[in-house]
């Protein structure tokens, strides 16, 4: 149900679910049952973009339950100034009968102006909080972040605008320990022909399971599209990054990294589209790290097509490659190699009605071994994916 009445704007779902206990095993808690759940939204609208609102979420299953309930804000504080806010308090209880408790909160201040925007932002979740009706990507951390912008619009000459950023952001856990902290200082500058350089360093301590490591980077990026028959960018980073997957028996440990990607859109004629686009990332022993050496490389690259033969027809042809190239002294990864081909050819009279008629076709350093299953090979690639589809839609007006 979803609605609206004067100021307030409504909205609610019942949900009877009767796979979870189907799928449990005969005995124990929940075989059997159904999973009810419902979600339960209202929110009242007031002044010149402001507003309140409420949430609450519930689900049961056998003896298990979970029940989240959360009020929320925006404010607005001024012409450019803006408060958001939302308190979220959570409860479960397990199929083994253990209950807990979280909570969860959110603050922002904002500023949007052109000449200069600020953003302070707060936000934690306490360790035991648990939603099975929405996703929390991290509890147990209060995180504050800060960002600003200054910009300067010259009257004359190729400048549009120019000025620096700043971004500040720290982490702890519940237990008052930092986790975590990020300083980055960009510049930008937008030059006319919709070209725009940009330049950021940055400094970045974490701890990675449990070893602190402090690191750095230097990022420029450069994209233009002054041509109208051609647009183009480049972009370079280096610096130092951790290891995440160490191989078996060291910890987390930095490397010398290094990204380079790069772009071109090219129109020969208005009915023909052709990109490129290319992604290099490499990961290299320090003199501080437990070896030497390469610790991988991932090359990715993809080629696109679009012909555009009429107003409703069109063709679209994409080729992708990426691998994975591992030092298996250093680092827990496979090496993997994959190339595909999709082509998709579409009638589009009109929004609503569609005809696509679509070929896709995938290799992978993949074999099947008939006592191991599937294995990787050293280099050799098979055919694990091809499709042929057709797909109509009709919009009827009535």
């Amino acid at each position: 149900m979803t609605g609206k009445a004067g100021r307030w704007a409504l909205g609610a779902i019942a949900i009877d679910d009767r796979q979870p206990g189907q799928a449990a095993a005969p005995g124990t808690p929940g075989a059997g049952d159904r999973v009810g759940a419902g979600v339960f939204r209202a929110r009242y609208d007031f002044g010149n973009t402001s507003r309140v609102g409420l949430l609450a979420t519930v689900r049961r299953f056998g003896p298990s339950s979970n029940a989240i309930g959360s009020a929320d804000t925006r404010i607005r504080m001024g012409p450019k100034w803006f408060f958001t806010g939302q308190s979220v308090f959570g409860s479960t209880t397990a199929l083994t009968g253990e209950r807990t408790s979280g909570a969860s909160a959110y603050a922002d201040v904002s500023r949007s102006g052109r000449a200069f925007t600020y953003e302070l932002t707060y936000a934690d979740a306490s360790p035991n909080l648990r939603t099975q009706m929405g996703f929390i990507p991290r509890v147990d951390y209060r995180q504050v972040t800060q960002f600003m912008s200054f910009r300067r619009y010259p009257k004359a000459g190729p400048v549009i605008d120019f000025g620096p950023n700043s971004f500040v952001q720290a982490t702890w856990n519940y237990a008052g320990d930092l986790e975590d902290w990020i300083v980055r200082i960009p510049f930008q500058l937008d030059l006319k022909g919709q070209t725009s350089l940009f330049g950021r360093h940055a400094f970045i301590t974490e701890h990675v399971a449990g070893v602190k490591l402090a690191q750095h980077e230097d990022l420029v990026q450069f994209n233009s599209s002054r041509l109208r028959w051609m647009e183009y960018f480049l972009s370079y980073n280096h610096g130092t990054r951790p290891n995440y997957s160490p191989a078996a028996g060291l910890d987390p440990f930095l490397g010398a990294f290094t990204d380079v990607s790069a772009g071109l859109t090219f129109r020969p004629k208005s009915a023909l589209l052709l990109d490129e686009t290319y992604i290099y990332s490499r990961l290299d022993a320090r003199p501080d790290s437990p070896g030497a050496g390469r610790i991988f490389t991932n090359p990715i690259v993809r080629s696109r097509v679009n012909y555009q033969f009429s107003r409703e027809w069109s063709l679209r042809a994409i080729l992708d490659y990426s691998s994975v190239a591992p030092n298996p002294a250093l680092i827990a990864l496979d090496r993997t190699r994959h190339t595909s081909v999709d082509v998709l050819l579409t009638w589009l009279p009109h929004p609503g009605t569609a005809l696509y008629v679509g070929y896709a076709d995938g290799y992978d350093n993949l074999r099947i071994d008939p006592v191991k299953g599937v294995e990787l090979t050293s280099g050799r690639l098979s055919m694990t994916g091809r499709q042929v589809f057709l797909k109509v839609s009709r919009l009827f007006r009535f």
